[in-house]
């Protein structure tokens, strides 16, 4: 049976699926964005760098924090892997090379990262009250700035 064959009844119900998946696929891309980075500011207020420099809102780290954490990831890793002394040296060589790219990527994105989260913002700000603004300022003052790059 073609769609020019079934009953009206048939058409309307497929139409209001239609509809309704039309409606339903933002609200769902929308909770799975905010629930990303939800877990996002969670991880970097709880995650691994919780408590060190990297945590959200910390001054810019310097080069002897980074020492130090590197020799932490380095202990971390070596303990949890049961590291020969010869891997330990290679690890050794290997986390410098690739948290200096990992710092590179993270400034070059920062400024995208930042434009995404203002657009938010402003999006969800477009959607409040007088009253829920005001309790999303405090909220956002509560969060604090950004992670500097």
């Amino acid at each position: 049976m073609t769609d020019p064959e079934k009953p009206p009844t048939a058409r309307r119900a497929r139409s209001s699926l239609v509809v309704a998946l039309i409606l339903v696929a933002p609200f769902l891309a929308g909770l799975a964005g905010g629930v990303a980075l939800d877990r996002y500011v969670l991880h970097h207020r709880h995650g691994p760098f919780a408590g060190t420099p990297l945590g959200r809102g910390r001054p810019p780290i310097n080069s002897t924090a980074r020492a130090e954490m590197r020799k932490h990831m380095a202990d971390r890793l070596a303990s949890a892997l049961d590291l020969t002394p010869q891997q330990r040296a290679q690890l050794d060589t290997i986390l410098p090379r690739r948290l200096a790219a990992f710092d590179s990527l993270r400034r070059e994105m920062a400024p995208r990262v930042q434009a995404l989260l203002d657009s938010s913002s402003a999006a969800i700000e477009a959607i409040l009250t007088p009253e829920q603004r005001a309790k999303w300022a405090t909220l956002r003052r509560q969060m604090g700035p950004p992670a500097a790059p």
